[in-house]
């Protein structure tokens, strides 16, 4: 049997980018990562998206990011807001 990896994946200029600010609801997904990252949940890996959104504001953006994950088709286990 083949092993299978924990990834952990920021989430900003991983698999989304900007092309002014960064305002995270302005993010545009880039698609061909998000694909590989699919790809490796895919074959039984667990993925857990992993963000500093929120660390230094102290503001919540889990809503915010777990809808653009949702409507860019992004398949993983668990997301973490806010890296520490």
């Amino acid at each position: 049997m083949k092993n299978k990896l924990n990834v952990y994946v920021d989430i900003d200029e991983t698999i989304c980018h900007y092309t002014g600010e960064r305002h995270y609801p302005d993010a545009a997904p880039i698609l061909e990562n998000i694909a590989k990252i699919n790809k490796l949940y895919e074959e039984g890996h667990k993925i857990t998206y992993w963000t500093a959104r929120g660390s230094v504001t102290k503001l919540d953006w889990k809503k915010t990011t777990e809808d653009q994950l949702e409507r860019w088709g992004c398949k993983y286990h668990i997301l973490c807001v806010g890296k520490k």
